[in-house]
């Protein structure tokens, strides 16, 4: 059987940065709808997605060619009493959902054609009831996305629970990871944002892009992620560590500079690679290794 490398980069398209999950004044956020398109906009956004809780924000007027704001809502799954409880993002939606336990929101979300992201997993705020734990990951399946990089969350334990996911979702249900700045203030603006390979600037197009995993997440860097003659390649805007990590979140290779490259042995389930540079981090999605004996 043929050792077969599974690369989400191998599509069409340019990269262009998205930020899903950010706040208006119809929630907490300290700017207005219209404030708040136009300054991820004029900072070189293509797309946003406003997550306000428990409720979805339409603002549309700013929409042409190279903009798109996307429908979307940040619900708290309640967990003894409202508001305590974990939050989700809920993608291409029209309206929240106030009731339902976690696997029935996201079953209704993914029906109706949205999709779902676990919200800075690690997070203890609700009185230390708005964490995703690790067994909670375990029994949820349907949710697409897991926040890797939130100002509000710790990234190095919400990596943790995006590999619980890989190991149990596989590559039949990949998980993907994201960055997000989660803004509800200026200081928060443009922290964390994922870069998206789209062959147009459409919603159609962010989404078909976050089911297949074709985005990295940032802080900071820009980066290359392909595979070459069986082996992963990274280049990195910023010189730092280039880790490349499988299946168990074991490190395979680390190398320093801006470029690094990883022969794939063919028992290591998937390989990922992560970035950290003077200049922030960068995250790929796994690339999935299959056809192996």
């Amino acid at each position: 059987m043929t050792l077969q490398i599974d690369d989400p980069y191998a599509v069409p398209g340019e990269f262009r940065k998205a930020q899903l999950h950010c706040h208006t004044t119809n929630s907490d956020g300290a700017f207005s709808p219209e404030k708040l398109l136009r300054m991820y906009r004029d900072a070189g956004y293509s797309f946003v997605c406003i997550t306000d809780h428990n409720r979805v924000t339409r603002y549309e007027e700013l929409n042409g060619r190279d903009f798109v704001a996307i429908h979307g809502t940040e619900d708290t799954v309640s967990r003894f009493l409202p508001p305590l409880g974990p939050h989700m993002g809920r993608l291409f939606v029209d309206a929240p959902l106030r009731d339902g336990s976690a696997q029935q929101r996201i079953d209704q979300t993914v029906a109706g054609g949205g999709i779902v992201s676990l919200c800075h997993p690690s997070w203890t705020g609700n009185l230390w009831t708005g964490t995703w734990s690790r067994e909670a990951v375990e029994n949820l399946s349907g949710f697409r996305l897991v926040e890797i990089w939130n100002p509000h969350s710790n990234s190095d334990d919400d990596v943790r629970r995006w590999e619980t996911a890989l190991s149990r979702a596989g590559e039949k249900e990949p998980v993907w990871g994201v960055a997000v700045d989660d803004c509800h203030r200026q200081d928060q603006f443009n922290r964390g944002w994922i870069m998206v390979k789209v062959p147009e600037v459409s919603a159609s197009g962010l989404r078909n892009a976050l089911l297949h995993g074709s985005f990295y997440a940032s802080t900071g860097p820009s980066a290359d992620f392909s595979v070459d003659r069986g082996a992963v390649h990274v280049k990195v805007s910023s010189p730092g560590r280039i880790r490349f990590v499988d299946t168990g979140g074991r490190t395979r290779l680390e190398v320093q500079g801006s470029s690094g490259r990883y022969q794939v042995e063919g028992k290591e389930g998937y390989i990922r690679a992560e970035c950290v540079t003077d200049n922030g981090r960068a995250w790929s999605q796994p690339f999935w290794i299959t056809g192996v004996q």
